[in-house]
C-alpha cells in the first residue's frame, strides 16, 4: 500500500497511555495473519497485546480501523516518512529517463509491499463479505491508485509511455505488477524470493508499461482508460 499522506496517529487517541496502544498494532497483525479479518476480535487483539479490551476500544474504535492502522504502519515502519517523501522517490524524479526512474520505483515500492501486502490481502478478501471492511479497503486502494497515478504521470514526462496506453490502463497496470496481490502470491505461494520478486516485476513493468528497448511511441499517452 502506498500511502499519499501520513497517517495523523493511525486514528488513535492522544489521551491513553502511548505504550498499551502501540502494544496493540504488532498484537493486532499478529492475530490477522494468523485467524484473518473474521477470526479476529478486539478481545483477542488484547490479549495478546495485553491490554485491557477497552483499551483497543478507545485507541482504534473498530476493528476495521484496527486492520487500517496495522497496514500503514508496515507501509512506514518504523520511519514517519511517507513514500513520497523518501530518497528513494527523490531518486526516481531525479532519474534521467523513464526508464531509470522505473527501476528507482520498483526497488523502493518492494520493501513496502513486503511489510503490508500479507495483511493488505487479508483485508481485501474480508472487504468481499464485510461492508467496513470493504469501505477501509477502498480508502486505502484509492491512496495506492493515487500515488501510483503520480508515478506515471512521472514516467510519461520522462518519456513515452508504450505506444496506444492510456494513462489510466498504465496505473492499473502499475498497480497490478507492484501490487500486495502479486507480491504476496509470488513470494508466500510460489516462495519467490524478494530479489526474485525486484528483478521479474521490474522488467515486466518497464516492458508493459514502456515497451521494448528501442519502440517508440506515436504521441503523448491519452489521459483516459
Amino acid at each position: 500500500m502506498l500511502l499519499t499522506k501520513v497517517p495523523c496517529g493511525c486514528g488513535r487517541r492522544q489521551d491513553l497511555d502511548p505504550e498499551r496502544a502501540d502494544r496493540a498494532n504488532p498484537a493486532a497483525r499478529e492475530e490477522f495473519l494468523r485467524k484473518g479479518y473474521h477470526g479476529t476480535t478486539i478481545a483477542s487483539i488484547a490479549r495478546r497485546a495485553k491490554v485491557a479490551p477497552q483499551t483497543v476500544y478507545f485507541v482504534f474504535h473498530t476493528k476495521a480501523a484496527v486492520i487500517s492502522a496495522v497496514i500503514d504502519a508496515a507501509v512506514l515502519d518504523e520511519d514517519p516518512t511517507p513514500p513520497e517523501a523518501t530518497s528513494w522517490w527523490a531518486a526516481m524524479r531525479a532519474a534521467p529517463d523513464a526508464a531509470t526512474a522505473l527501476q528507482a520505483f520498483v526497488h523502493g515500492v518492494l520493501p513496502l509491499l513486503a511489510r503490508a501486502s500479507r495483511v493488505s490481502e487479508v483485508l481485501r478478501v474480508a472487504a468481499m463479505t464485510d461492508d467496513e471492511a470493504r469501505a477501509t479497503f477502498l480508502r486505502h486502494e484509492r491512496m495506492q491508485q493515487a500515488g501510483y497515478r503520480a508515478v506515471i504521470d512521472l514516467l510519461a514526462e520522462k518519456g513515452r509511455l508504450r505506444d496506444g496506453l492510456t494513462l489510466g490502463t498504465a496505473t492499473d497496470i502499475l498497480l497490478t505488477i507492484c501490487g500486495d496481490t502479486i507480491y504476496s502470491l509470488l513470494t508466500t505461494d510460489r516462495g519467490w524470493s524478494h530479489q526474485q520478486v525486484a528483478d521479474q516485476l521490474g522488467e515486466a513493468a518497464r516492458l508493459l508499461l514502456l515497451g521494448s528497448p528501442g519502440q517508440g511511441s506515436s504521441g503523448r499517452p491519452r489521459r483516459s482508460k
